[in-house]
Protein backbone atom coordinates (compact mmCIF):
# COMPACT_ATOMS: atom_id res chain seq x y z
CA UNK A 1 0.00 0.00 0.00
CA UNK A 2 2.95 2.33 -0.62
CA UNK A 3 1.14 3.86 -3.47
CA UNK A 4 -1.67 4.56 -1.59
CA UNK A 5 0.34 6.66 0.97
CA UNK A 6 1.97 8.59 -1.94
CA UNK A 7 -1.12 11.03 -2.26
CA UNK A 8 -0.27 12.68 0.80
CA UNK A 9 2.53 13.99 -1.28
CA UNK A 10 5.44 13.96 -3.35
CA UNK A 11 12.65 13.09 2.63
CA UNK A 12 15.60 14.77 3.64
CA UNK A 13 16.90 12.46 6.80
CA UNK A 14 16.09 14.04 10.32
CA UNK A 15 17.84 16.82 11.48
CA UNK A 16 17.98 17.40 15.11
CA UNK A 17 15.10 18.87 16.19
CA UNK A 18 14.80 22.67 18.03
CA UNK A 19 11.57 24.57 19.59
CA UNK A 20 9.58 26.52 17.12
CA UNK A 21 8.70 30.13 17.85
CA UNK A 22 4.67 29.83 18.41
CA UNK A 23 4.11 32.47 15.65
CA UNK A 24 6.24 29.61 13.13
CA UNK A 25 4.32 26.82 14.61
CA UNK A 26 0.47 28.29 14.37
CA UNK A 27 1.43 29.26 10.96
CA UNK A 28 3.21 26.15 9.61
CA UNK A 29 0.15 24.04 11.84
CA UNK A 30 -2.65 26.42 9.62
CA UNK A 31 -1.23 26.02 6.75
CA UNK A 32 -0.97 22.10 7.03
CA UNK A 33 -4.24 21.75 8.25
CA UNK A 34 -5.44 23.74 5.28
CA UNK A 35 -3.84 21.90 2.66
CA UNK A 36 -4.57 18.17 4.75
CA UNK A 37 -7.87 18.84 4.78
CA UNK A 38 -8.36 19.85 1.36
CA UNK A 39 -6.89 17.05 -0.25
CA UNK A 40 -8.68 14.66 2.50
CA UNK A 41 -12.32 16.70 0.67
CA UNK A 42 -10.58 15.99 -3.06
CA UNK A 43 -10.19 12.24 -2.27
CA UNK A 44 -13.86 12.08 -1.04
CA UNK A 45 -15.58 13.97 -3.36
CA UNK A 46 -12.62 11.59 -6.11
CA UNK A 47 -11.44 14.93 -7.43
CA UNK A 48 -8.43 14.74 -9.51
CA UNK A 49 -8.39 17.97 -10.86
CA UNK A 50 -8.97 19.38 -7.45
CA UNK A 51 -5.81 17.54 -6.08
CA UNK A 52 -3.84 18.40 -9.36
CA UNK A 53 -4.83 22.04 -8.22
CA UNK A 54 -3.86 21.41 -4.47
CA UNK A 55 -0.59 19.79 -5.58
CA UNK A 56 0.47 22.60 -7.69
CA UNK A 57 -0.17 25.49 -5.44
CA UNK A 58 1.18 23.63 -2.51
CA UNK A 59 4.28 21.36 -3.30
CA UNK A 60 7.47 21.82 -3.92
CA UNK A 61 7.14 19.58 -7.21
CA UNK A 62 11.01 21.03 -8.55
CA UNK A 63 12.81 20.29 -5.38
CA UNK A 64 10.62 16.65 -4.78
CA UNK A 65 11.66 16.10 -8.81
CA UNK A 66 15.07 17.04 -8.33
CA UNK A 67 15.60 15.05 -5.01
CA UNK A 68 13.85 12.23 -6.55
CA UNK A 69 17.49 11.55 -8.83
CA UNK A 70 19.41 11.49 -6.47
CA UNK A 71 23.18 10.89 -7.83
CA UNK A 72 21.62 11.02 -10.94
CA UNK A 73 20.42 14.81 -10.97
CA UNK A 74 23.67 15.84 -12.34
CA UNK A 75 22.15 13.38 -16.01
CA UNK A 76 19.22 15.67 -16.07
CA UNK A 77 19.58 17.90 -18.96
CA UNK A 78 17.82 21.63 -18.64
CA UNK A 79 16.18 20.54 -22.37
CA UNK A 80 14.44 17.59 -20.65
CA UNK A 81 13.86 19.26 -17.00
CA UNK A 82 10.43 20.92 -18.24
CA UNK A 83 8.77 17.48 -19.13
CA UNK A 84 10.44 15.79 -16.28
CA UNK A 85 8.62 18.34 -13.69
CA UNK A 86 5.19 17.35 -15.17
CA UNK A 87 5.86 13.69 -15.37
CA UNK A 88 6.65 14.14 -11.48
CA UNK A 89 3.49 15.48 -11.02
CA UNK A 90 1.87 13.50 -13.24
CA UNK A 91 2.67 10.06 -11.28
CA UNK A 92 1.55 11.93 -8.22
CA UNK A 93 -1.76 12.51 -9.47
CA UNK A 94 -2.12 9.13 -10.64
CA UNK A 95 -1.34 7.31 -7.65
CA UNK A 96 -4.30 10.23 -5.82
CA UNK A 97 -6.27 9.01 -8.91
CA UNK A 98 -5.69 5.24 -8.55
CA UNK A 99 -6.04 5.43 -4.34
CA UNK A 100 -8.38 8.35 -3.59
CA UNK A 101 -11.51 6.30 -2.40
CA UNK A 102 -9.10 4.27 -0.20
CA UNK A 103 -7.43 8.26 1.30
CA UNK A 104 -10.34 9.46 1.83
CA UNK A 105 -10.41 9.87 5.56
CA UNK A 106 -12.59 12.04 7.63
CA UNK A 107 -10.28 14.83 8.63
CA UNK A 108 -7.22 15.93 9.55
CA UNK A 109 -5.86 17.07 12.87
CA UNK A 110 -2.68 18.74 13.60
CA UNK A 111 -1.24 17.87 16.99
CA UNK A 112 2.37 19.50 17.02
CA UNK A 113 5.26 20.95 14.86
CA UNK A 114 9.50 21.32 15.34
CA UNK A 115 12.19 23.22 13.29
CA UNK A 116 14.59 20.71 11.62
CA UNK A 117 17.13 22.69 9.94
CA UNK A 118 15.48 24.89 7.33
CA UNK A 119 11.99 23.37 6.97
CA UNK A 120 9.31 22.70 9.78
CA UNK A 121 7.96 18.92 10.90
CA UNK A 122 4.50 19.59 11.35
CA UNK A 123 2.61 16.10 13.27
CA UNK A 124 -0.52 14.95 12.10
CA UNK A 125 -3.15 12.55 12.26
CA UNK A 126 -5.93 11.28 9.39
CA UNK A 127 -9.01 9.50 11.01
CA UNK A 128 -11.23 7.70 8.85
CA UNK A 129 -15.03 6.73 8.87
CA UNK A 130 -14.38 3.69 10.96
CA UNK A 131 -12.48 5.29 13.79
CA UNK A 132 -8.83 4.26 12.54
CA UNK A 133 -6.31 6.97 12.89
CA UNK A 134 -2.86 7.21 10.84
CA UNK A 135 -0.04 9.27 11.57
CA UNK A 136 0.89 11.83 9.15
CA UNK A 137 4.07 14.27 9.17
CA UNK A 138 4.55 16.94 6.87
CA UNK A 139 8.10 18.49 6.19
CA UNK A 140 7.49 21.81 4.82
CA UNK A 141 10.02 24.90 3.58
CA UNK A 142 9.40 28.04 3.25
CA UNK A 143 9.72 28.96 -0.35
CA UNK A 144 8.84 32.35 -2.18
CA UNK A 145 7.11 33.91 0.87
CA UNK A 146 4.71 30.89 1.47
CA UNK A 147 5.15 27.34 2.76
CA UNK A 148 5.66 24.56 0.64
CA UNK A 149 4.97 20.57 1.14
CA UNK A 150 8.54 18.87 0.48
CA UNK A 151 7.76 15.03 1.91
CA UNK A 152 5.07 13.38 3.38
CA UNK A 153 5.61 10.88 6.39
CA UNK A 154 2.51 8.71 6.34
CA UNK A 155 2.38 5.66 8.68
CA UNK A 156 6.10 5.68 9.19
CA UNK A 157 7.23 5.44 5.58
CA UNK A 158 8.86 9.31 3.63
CA UNK A 159 6.74 9.91 0.78
CA UNK A 160 9.81 11.59 -1.07
CA UNK A 161 12.90 8.76 -0.49
CA UNK A 162 10.86 6.01 -1.08
CA UNK A 163 9.92 7.73 -4.58
CA UNK A 164 13.90 8.38 -4.62
CA UNK A 165 14.24 4.69 -4.32
CA UNK A 166 11.87 4.16 -7.14
CA UNK A 167 13.59 6.61 -9.49
CA UNK A 168 16.99 5.49 -8.98
CA UNK A 169 16.31 1.88 -9.50
CA UNK A 170 15.13 2.54 -12.99
CA UNK A 171 18.30 4.69 -13.56
CA UNK A 172 20.57 1.88 -11.92
CA UNK A 173 18.55 -0.26 -14.14
CA UNK A 174 19.40 1.71 -17.40
CA UNK A 175 22.77 3.16 -16.58
CA UNK A 176 21.62 6.34 -15.78
CA UNK A 177 19.92 6.87 -18.74
CA UNK A 178 17.21 9.72 -17.84
CA UNK A 179 15.14 9.25 -20.96
CA UNK A 180 14.34 5.62 -19.41
CA UNK A 181 13.16 7.44 -16.70
CA UNK A 182 11.04 9.74 -18.70
CA UNK A 183 9.72 6.50 -20.04
CA UNK A 184 8.81 4.83 -16.79
CA UNK A 185 7.07 7.90 -15.73
CA UNK A 186 5.46 8.35 -19.39
CA UNK A 187 3.85 4.98 -18.76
Amino acid sequence: MLTRRFFLTASLMAASAIAVPAFAASAAEAYVSNVGNSVLAAARSNSVAKFRQLLRANADIPAIALFSLGAYRKNLTKAAQNEYFKLVEGYIANVFTTHAAQMAGEKLEVVGSQATGDSVLVKSKVTFSDGRTVPVTWRITKRGGGYKIFDVNVDGIWLATTQKTNFVTVLKKNKGDINALLAYLRA
